[in-house]
């Protein structure tokens, strides 16, 4: 969830809930006021009829209804029990409106003309409860408008605020480490963000650094180290011509020279593997797999045949990806020859391409370890103790690097690496 919208969700809740019960404060207030209004105007109206009975009017024998101009009732009692103003709600027919209608009532036993009498009188509610509803309404209509202006206007204020750190985001968003272009972070008024900026710029600073030291370290280490390994290369070449040498000094030698040979390519591998990590192959075009694949197979063709192993290739839908071509060579060139070495005396070799998707399948011993392990450095089989064990590696290494789905499987006595471009 993005930062304004979350803000402005925890905006919201708090407004609706302070909103919420203010609006119930004022209701029952703005009632409690209306309520209280009503009552102090039948008292008032009870002492005005207590001072000034209605001309007319013989009270104390039967009862005495009135509908107009007020509506008050006098019924005869056996005596004054409660001589205190007692209030009540009640509903009365209203012969105007023709339906019950919310009345107020005050009640009071005393004594006129000497008679003891209870008098009622009774005040509409129907313009109050009118008048709270439509305040109600009003106050919930302006209630909503305040608090869609509020969200309009802190979605603005919040924008304003938070687009310096937004702009300074997607500058870092598009930051490469390859790219050997400076960051220019825009300016802000506000400190926190300006310090960010200098922090950001500081930080690239030192990572930029550091990289240009590591780069230069592999390119350093890579040719301070093949030129003396070439050197013994061609020293251990010119003594194995030697014919002074006995078999055993030959064997030594040979020796030496295989471990030279492996140790270049140990090089060879561990520089790739850390150039891969420094994302120091920024170059893409267009490669077609199904053209790598067939020039590797024809390269393998004198080891193919010396295993009588044939080829099965299925190219229903040749792929093309956007990548460095040397390293996709790289990789299809590990998988076929993983898949030649670890292979049987005539066994079964298929390559599928169809639907993005590339199956390279084979015969060979039983796995010794899970799909996971083969893709760690320097995991090997005990078959062949002479593999770096960097082969899958890179492979997986460079899947990542482009993100491409690699996985291992062993069904029907194949085994199968399955790479979605």
């Amino acid at each position: 969830m993005k930062l304004l919208t979350k803000t402005t969700l925890f905006f919201i809740t708090i407004a609706l809930f302070t909103l919420f019960l203010g609006g119930i404060v004022f209701y029952m207030s703005f009632r409690y006021m209306i309520n209280r209004e009503v009552k102090r105007e039948l008292i008032n109206d009870m002492h005005q009829f207590l001072i000034h009975p209605p001309a007319g009017q013989v009270f104390g024998n039967d009862t005495v209804s009135v509908s107009f101009p007020a509506r008050y009732e006098v019924i005869p009692v056996p005596g004054v029990q409660n001589p205190h103003f007692v209030f009540s709600d009640t509903l009365l027919y209203d012969e105007i409106m023709h339906h019950y209608q919310s009345y107020r009532t005050i009640q009071l036993e005393t004594r006129l003309n000497g008679n003891p009498v209870r008098i009622s009188i009774s005040k509409s509610m129907l313009i109050s409860n009118e008048l709270v509803a439509y305040v109600a309404f009003i106050t919930l209509i302006l209630s909503v408008f305040l608090l869609v202006c509020l969200v309009l206007f802190n979605n603005i204020f919040l924008t304003r605020i938070w687009g310096s750190f937004f702009n300074s985001l997607s500058v870092i968003k598009d930051f490469s480490i390859t790219d050997k272009k400076d960051i220019h972070l825009p300016e802000t008024e506000i400190a926190e963000f300006s310090q960010l900026n200098q922090v950001l710029e500081k930080m690239h600073s030192r990572i930029r650094k550091d990289y240009d030291s590591l780069e230069e370290f592999i390119e350093n280490v890579s040719h301070e180290i093949q030129t003396p390994l070439a050197v013994i290369s061609s020293k251990t070449d010119l003594l194995l011509q030697d014919e002074k040498l006995d078999t055993a000094g030959l064997r030594q030698i040979q020796s030496i020279r295989n471990n030279v040979a492996r140790l270049s390519n140990l090089n060879r591998s561990l520089i790739l593997l850390a150039k891969i990590d420094n994302h120091q192959f920024p170059a893409r075009e267009n490669v077609e797999i199904t053209h790598i694949i067939n020039f590797h197979l024809e390269n393998f063709d004198e080891i193919l045949k010396a295993k009588k192993i044939v080829p099965q290739c299925n190219f229903s839908n040749p792929i093309t990806v956007m990548a460095d071509p040397g390293l996709i060579n790289i990789m299809l060139l590990n998988l076929l020859k993983n898949a030649i070495y670890h292979n049987i005396h005539a066994g079964k070799l298929d390559v599928t391409v169809s639907d993005n998707v590339l199956n390279i399948r084979n015969t060979g011993k039983n796995p010794e370890m899970d799909g996971e392990e083969l893709f760690k450095r320097f995991v090997k089989t005990s078959e062949r103790a002479d593999s770096l064990g960097l082969g899958l590696a890179i492979v997986k290494k460079i899947s990542d690097y482009y993100q491409y789905a690699i996985s291992y499987s062993f069904t029907d006595d194949l085994h199968c690496i399955s790479i979605r471009f």
